[in-house]
């Protein structure tokens, strides 16, 4: 059997049409979650506005927020303890976009005029620096918390090692230890070591053990106890540096310590009297040999 002089590249043209055209791939953002509503994931709303290409817009006068032209519901709004504004993902449904879930229900597929961003549900982790006072929160590679803490004093210092959070979680919890103390916002880290909130938070240990987040301000103590999750990751790295003050040996009352130099000194004098006297001594029997 012989094939048409033209069908071979008729054949070719067929398959070349025929192949599935891929889609450019989708942008990939770390969303943030909440242990208080596990199941809703948030973006920053100038970031996700940005990767659309929408627009915002505040209401001076209303204090509204519109996105794509769309006003958001404050009431479903967050933020993060920097004042940066995020938004669930069914308000970015509200505003023009459509969200696909994946099977797994970790990912989401955000599209809007021909521009995909996928957002999914990234691993917590958190990191205590014992040596510069400070904890980390992380929900992927995303920072969402950095704040100062007061780790455990000398003699009652907090442990460093790789810890999960949990198993007790408590908005109110109260040390057995001392005295039914109030530790609001606790979260469990190992044996009886909470990070908690505390009203007064200096920039050095001062605690007996626990680690402690400011009440003040933003609140970052509730904050990261509405954030984080039983089991995450803790990681508690470190240790508070001792004050670099340059020792002296012991003096006793009444005695001072001469300083090393002072024996070379001696030993110096002493060597040019010695060659001195021996100078003199020759002279003068010099001088009585010509007498």
């Amino acid at each position: 059997m012989r094939w048409p002089a033209n069908f071979g590249p008729a054949l070719f043209t067929l398959t070349i049409f025929a192949l599935p055209l891929t889609a450019p791939a989708a942008e990939v953002i770390d969303g943030i979650s909440f242990a208080d509503d596990p199941h809703t994931l948030f973006v920053p709303v100038e970031e996700i506005a940005l990767a659309l290409g929408w627009e915002t817009q505040l209401n001076q006068e209303s204090k509204d927020i519109f996105l794509n032209g769309q006003a958001l519901n404050a009431t479903r709004l967050r933020t993060l303890t920097n004042g940066t504004l995020l938004v669930p993902l069914d308000e970015l449904q509200r505003a023009g976009a459509t969200t696909t879930w994946g099977d797994d229900g970790m990912q989401a597929l955000v599209a809007s005029d021909n521009k995909n961003i996928a957002i999914q549900f990234a691993n917590k982790r958190v990191e205590v620096d014992l040596a510069n006072q400070h904890l980390r929160a992380y929900q992927g590679a995303r920072l969402v918390l950095d704040s100062s803490i007061s780790s455990g004093r000398e003699g009652k210092k907090t442990p460093p090692g790789e810890f999960k959070a949990g198993p007790i979680k408590s908005p109110m919890h109260r040390s057995r230890l001392y005295h039914n103390a109030p530790m609001p916002w606790s979260v469990q880290v190992h044996e009886n070591i909470f990070i908690h909130g505390f009203r007064k938070v200096p920039r050095h240990p001062s605690s007996h053990g626990c680690i402690r987040l400011p009440l003040t301000g933003a609140n970052p103590a509730k904050w990261f106890y509405n954030w984080i999750d039983l089991g995450t990751p803790v990681s508690i790295k470190g240790h508070w540096p001792l004050a670099t003050t340059t020792t002296r040996a012991p003096v006793r009352i009444g005695k001072s310590a001469p300083p090393a130099r002072s024996f070379l000194r001696r030993a110096i004098i002493a060597t040019v009297i010695t060659i001195a006297g021996t100078l003199v001594i020759w002279f003068i029997s010099r001088g009585r040999g010509k007498i």
